[in-house]
């Protein structure tokens, strides 16, 4: 026999088992609620991580590019979508003579068809040391010394180590450093000096036709720093009239940035809306449902009344029930959102097109702590009609009503 004490927990979950179709729909409201607001608070404070990293880390005012790879180059950089495109090299020389100009330094990509450490084809970027006022930033924390020929730095996603080789079209580059998480599409690239570039061309040959081996006087891209004092759009004006007839076309780095913080404002807004609906609708229903369960229970409260239960404790009793409800429900959608959500971050990030890096574990705590007290408030504020209503019940009216 068992000899427990009758607390209100044990009865609440005695309550809960006795009813199972129920406690699980109601569950099951909570989870669904919970999932969306942990998930898409995730979701969003990711990519708002990348959209502030991708402006931390542009360097660049304006990147020329030949005529109609705007876009390419846009998903190389959010997404590290293997690109080529090309123009001569002679071009850099060409743009950094336009008044206004600072700096400009070349970079040309290459995409692998695959790589020992990678089922997928890398997008390989060369950069001009001399110049670079871009990457070589990045790697400060990660290199010391400049990039050798030969040498390449992976990004975090690459699944390789320092001082480990890498093969692309059956030659080994030695990775001298490895760079932090971006959220941008540099996670899946590859990084090297301008002379390994085109040997890394040259050796593709053998593979597959390629400009660069053909030409080595090829690059993909510039990127362009102008002089203090000089209005951006002028510069790219000025580059855009001057050059247009050679195939250059020009994206302004900051225009790129606010079609991506206007897409993020979009989707943040939608998930925003979403999660208000879903609460609105979860309270609601478990408004309803703790109600009409109240009034179907009445027998069930008149006989704990007789037994010698007060208000307080079927009070107590109620919100108890909502309070177990709750946290099953919360824990169960916020575990499911975090089974989703991290481990296809890449997938999530690829599929959504836009720069997306993972918040610190110390700021997922955080938001984690918050999206579990929001969702388990669902269930007590839901109930709290049903608990004053029997709370302010005398005994009389709730044994003659639950007969």
């Amino acid at each position: 026999m068992d000899n427990k004490p009758l607390t209100t927990v044990s009865i609440a979950i005695h309550n809960l088992k006795r009813k199972p179709f129920r406690s699980t729909g109601l569950i099951l409201i909570v989870a669904i609620f919970a999932f969306v607001l942990f998930g898409g608070t995730m979701l969003s404070k990711s990519l708002e991580n990348g959209m502030d990293n991708l402006s931390k880390r542009m360097g660049a005012d304006i990147l020329a590019v030949p005529y109609g790879y705007e876009g390419n180059l846009q998903s190389a950089l959010l997404r590290g979508e293997p690109s080529t495109f090309y123009f001569d090299v002679d071009t850099t020389e060409k743009v950094a003579s336009v008044e206004g100009v600072e700096a400009a330094s070349p970079q040309l990509y290459i995409a692998t068809l695959s790589a020992g450490c990678c089922a997928y084809p890398l997008q390989l970027i060369g950069f001009d040391p001399e110049t670079d006022f871009v990457i070589q930033p990045w790697m400060s924390s990660s290199l010391k010394d400049s990039l050798a020929d030969g040498q390449i730095v992976i990004g975090s996603s690459i699944n390789a180590e320092v001082g480990q080789k890498l093969r692309f079209f059956d030659q080994n580059f030695l990775i001298a450093g490895r760079l932090e998480k971006t959220g941008m599409g540099f996670d899946t690239s590859v990084f090297m000096n301008l002379s390994t570039a085109k040997k890394v061309a040259r050796e593709s040959e053998r593979l597959q036709a390629h400009p660069v081996a053909e030409n080595t006087d090829l690059i993909s891209s510039i990127m362009v720093k102008i002089k203090n004092g000089y209005e951006v759009k002028d510069v790219a004006n000025n580059i855009l009239q001057t050059y247009a007839k050679e195939n250059v076309h020009v994206v302004v780095a900051k225009n790129m940035m606010n079609d991506i913080s206007s897409n993020l404002q979009g989707l943040t807004s939608y998930i925003f809306l979403l999660t208000v609906i879903l609460w609105v609708l979860a309270v609601g229903v478990l408004i309803i449902v703790f109600s009409v369960t109240l009034n179907s229970r009445k027998r069930e409260f008149s006989i704990f009344r007789v037994l010698g239960a007060t208000k307080s404790k079927l009070v107590r009793l109620i919100l108890c029930e909502a309070c177990l409800v709750s946290l099953l429900g919360s824990l169960a959608g916020m575990i499911a959102a975090a089974l989703v959500v991290f481990p296809f971050s890449t997938y999530i990030s690829s599929l959504l097109g836009l720069p997306y890096l993972q918040p610190s574990r110390g700021a997922l705590s955080i938001l984690a702590a918050m999206s579990f007290l929001i969702s388990f408030t669902v269930g007590p504020l839901a109930s709290a009609y049903a608990a004053i209503k029997i709370g302010s019940s005398e005994i009389y009216t709730t044994v003659k009503e639950g007969e």
